[in-house]
């Protein structure tokens, strides 16, 4: 009898596609591959099944994977959202039946007699509470725990989360598996002159730019980033903005107060015209000079892996897990040392046709590391754990 691996699906069905949401897309676009590579070669596979709102259909059928079901939840995704945040839904075998269930969104939900495993992405809403959204925070501080009661397996995205969440949860070594994330080549690498000039007229984005890619919100540093901007060299910035693509998060008052006031000084600092498109992204980053992310703290850090993958240079904080992802010393700064994020930024530019030709060459390589099919194979082998 086929093993039964249920997962949860709403944070692959929400309006914003969140950080979660790429995630779990790209571990099941990873599953898929490894499943239709196993019934080419007539092995039996696993009946895998996201759960899903009934009102949620559209959107799961989008993303046509060809070996992975639906399973119907009996709400409409805004009250199982509901449910789930007050911890008031029914065990889920009772719908079900008996399974190993994926929970890949921080906290689990209630089961009766069968195994779960639990992606838990980072811990900074314990360790780096000072970023946090102070709501979410204290939701996550209790429910993760809670949670962890009740999973026999937890799957994280860095060996630096994994090394905090056994560390702050005193959990078994062998219990935590890291599963990264990936660009996936299909998507993320350089795109055309062409099609780059035709995103930027999309955007209303008019000159050359230097990439800020992430949420705005205090973690990622981006008053850091703006300050260091308005002092690069006037002969390097002339012709160069700095754009921010993002959406708002939360602690942002500050931040915005700054961007004003140094826009009003008469500092090439924009955002798009409009929100960036996921299909869109790939051509924003292939048409930047570099990509700066300069974070105090990432459980991962997508935008420079995919940077690199679209042989853009990429400049980031030295810190948690960045330097699992970008290797090369060289182009990590210490994330609350101003002075190296603005000669890092210099040198960049000052040699940057150089530096281009070789993240061209090197950046595709490094991204290639990191593969959603290796990772989904992790999410395989804990299934086979936990049967």
């Amino acid at each position: 009898m086929a093993k039964k691996i249920y997962i949860d699906g709403l944070g692959l069905v929400e309006g914003h596609f969140s950080g979660v949401g790429h995630y779990i897309l790209g571990i099941l676009r990873g599953i898929d591959d490894i499943l239709e590579a196993k019934k080419y070669a007539g092995e039996s596979v696993p009946d895998v099944r996201v759960i899903i709102p009934r009102d949620s259909f559209g959107k799961f059928h989008e993303y046509a994977f060809k070996h992975i079901g639906y399973k119907k939840f009996p709400a409409s995704f805004r009250l199982l959202s509901a449910l789930w945040r007050r911890r008031w839904l029914p065990p889920l075998d009772l719908l079900y039946g008996k399974a190993v269930y994926i929970f890949p969104r921080f906290v689990s939900m209630p089961l009766l007699f069968s195994k779960s495993a639990l992606v838990i992405f980072d811990i900074s809403y314990e360790t780096h509470r000072q970023y946090s959204d102070e709501g979410n925070a204290i939701f996550l501080s209790k429910q993760v725990k809670k949670s962890l009661q009740k999973t026999k397996k937890v799957i994280t995205i860095s060996q630096n989360s994994r090394r905090e969440i056994i560390d702050f949860y005193k959990l078994p070594a062998e219990d935590v598996k890291v599963a990264t994330p990936a660009a996936d080549p299909r998507l993320f690498y350089r795109r055309s002159r062409k099609e780059i000039d035709g995103v930027k007229k999309k955007y209303g984005i008019k000159s050359d730019y230097i990439l800020a890619l992430s949420n705005l919100e205090p973690r990622k540093n981006l008053d850091s980033l703006v300050e260091a901007y308005c002092q690069l060299p006037k002969e390097l910035k002339q012709d160069t903005a700095l754009l921010l693509v993002g959406v708002s998060g939360w602690k942002t008052d500050e931040l915005f107060q700054k961007i004003m006031a140094r826009i009003d000084e008469g500092y090439n600092i924009i955002r798009p015209s409009e929100y960036v498109l996921d299909e869109d992204k790939p051509a924003v980053i292939s048409g930047a000079k570099m990509l700066v992310f300069p974070s105090h703290y990432e459980g991962f850090g997508m935008p420079p892996l995919e940077a690199l993958a679209c042989g853009v240079p990429t400049i980031v904080g030295d810190n948690s897990s960045l330097p699992e992802v970008i290797d090369d010393k060289n182009a990590r700064v210490p994330s609350d040392d101003l002075p190296a994020l603005i000669k890092k930024m210099t040198e960049y530019l000052e040699g940057i046709d150089k530096k281009t030709a070789e993240t061209l060459t090197e950046g595709p390589k490094r991204a290639r590391d990191f593969s959603w099919q290796k990772s989904a194979q992790v999410f395989l082998d804990v299934v086979e754990e936990l049967s």
